[in-house]
This record gives C-alpha cells, structure tokens and sequence, in this order.
C-alpha cells in the first residue's frame, strides 16, 4: 500500500483466527472487547501477548493485564492473496510500551506515529481479534 492510500475494509481476510491453549485469555478478551497483554508483576514491564518471560528480571511467569488499547503504528504493509482481498498488517506500539503485530482497520492514510485504537472482530468462524483503526 502507498502511502495516502486508504487500508481495505475489515472484510479482507487471510484466514481464519485459531487459539492455541498458551492464548486462551487473549482470545477470551478479544470476545469481551478487552485487548490482554502481558505484565510482569515483579519489575512492572508490560509485553505482547506471545511473551513467555521477562528479560528484565528474569521472572519466567507473566500475568495477563487489559491494555488500554491506545497505540501508535510503527510499521505496516499488505498481504495480498491470490484467493482473498488485500490484508493490511501493522507493527503497533502499545501505550503501554510493547510492540504488537495486528491489522489495520480502514485507515485512510497510514503513516508513522499515526494514532490508533483497538477495535475487535467478531467472525461467524474462528476467534475473535484486535484490529486498528484511528481514534473517532
């Protein structure tokens, strides 16, 4: 994608989201509209959702936490598909601090530092899960 040029709308898709048992409550949040992210109780540090361990203080056990959900975008580009609509991908940075992987949502001029809020998709099939879009 150019930049100027708007992101697809939420209906391109690149498949079908699935748990894996390590995402249970990220999944579970997205379903409630709650973004969870990962926090390390003994330092404070937040992480993204896949994290397993705390390279600050060495703790190999992280809580889940809600995220406010409030971020920026670093990064993005599209996934084109042979079978499917374009996909716009993303590189967030959290208000929190971690950076995130995720979809942008619509987003009619991406840009580096752009201000982004977490939307959720519900499908009929698969999990529900975090989007990006720019505040209202």
């Amino acid at each position: 994608m150019a930049a100027g040029e708007p992101s697809p709308p939420t209906g391109a898709r690149i498949g079908t989201v699935r748990r894996d048992g390590r995402t249970d409550v990220f999944f579970d949040g997205a379903a409630a509209d709650r973004l969870m992210i990962r926090r390390c109780e003994s330092c404070g540090r937040w992480f993204a959702p896949d994290a397993s361990g705390c390279p600050e203080c060495g703790t190999e056990e992280l809580d889940w936490a809600e995220a406010s959900g409030e971020a920026v975008l670093v990064s993005w580009a599209v996934a084109h598909s042979r079978t499917a609509d374009p996909a716009p991908l993303a590189l967030v940075e959290l208000a929190e601090g971690p950076w995130m992987y995720g979809r942008l949502d619509a987003v009619a001029a991406p840009r580096e530092g752009l201000p982004l809020q977490v939307c959720f998709v519900h499908p009929d099939e698969g999990e529900s899960y975090p989007l990006f879009k720019e505040p209202a």
